[in-house]
């Protein structure tokens, strides 16, 4: 009898030389996610402008302030610690002290290049949004540090590092980095260096990083698959 065609025929292998299947279909939910961030983020732009919303900010200020009246020292501490030229250079040197892998260099230096790029971006948006920021009858006293000068507040740049570190660092421990964000952003307020619409504009946009920076591993993650 004829030898099977299924897998030997005069001597070719007839699996192998099969079209391959088509490739599997991308997963859309990272985009979707994406755009949902994006779409919030710019109804938060538009809300930034509105009179009403500069009225509840004052609003909730005024309530921090006085719900806790003690809190001047901790919350300038945690802004500190949230000040670009704190925080990029403690994450480089602490990744590097504590990871003892030397392949961890290059991919940490480019995280705190993100850091920085994002940085920037919120200094851009505070030149664009119009959205001022707290008087200074709101704010508190803060420890020395460097300091941009921006026209406008919208979104805070302190709330935009600490979402990306904390999506990024303890994204296995989601409980913990939103902990994390929400104490900075706490801090913010209380402190008068922003109001709650400006802390919640570096809260989606950092979301908005977070979900880019998933999109693009998974494309990588795809193509070198099919590499």
């Amino acid at each position: 009898p004829p030898a099977s065609t299924s897998t030997i025929d005069g001597g070719r292998d007839i699996a192998s030389s099969r079209p391959p299947g088509p490739s599997p279909r991308p997963d859309p939910a990272p985009l979707l996610s994406l755009g949902a961030a994006l779409a919030i983020l710019a109804l938060l732009d538009w809300l930034a402008l509105l009179p009403m919303v500069h009225r509840w900010d004052e609003s909730v200020t005024i309530w921090l302030q006085h719900a806790a009246p003690t809190f001047d020292w901790p919350g300038a501490i945690v802004v500190f610690l949230g000040n670009a030229e704190v925080l990029i250079p403690a994450v480089v040197a602490g990744d590097v002290l504590l990871g003892r892998n030397p392949g961890r260099v290059m991919p940490i230096l480019v995280f705190a290049a993100v850091l920085s790029a994002a940085s920037l971006l919120a200094v851009i948006l505070k030149h664009l949004i119009p959205h001022p920021g707290p008087p200074e009858a709101f704010q508190r006293h803060h420890l020395p540090g460097l300091h941009v000068p921006t026209p406008y507040s919208f979104p805070s740049g302190h709330t935009l590092r600490t979402t990306v570190l904390c999506g990024t660092a303890l994204r296995n421990r989601p409980w913990l980095a939103g902990a994390l964000i929400l104490c900075m952003m706490v801090a913010l307020v209380y402190m008068g260096d922003h109001w709650l619409s400006d802390v919640l504009g570096g809260l989606c946009l950092g979301w908005v990083l977070l979900e880019a920076g998933g999109v693009i591993r998974k494309s990588r993650s795809r193509s070198c698959r099919r590499g």
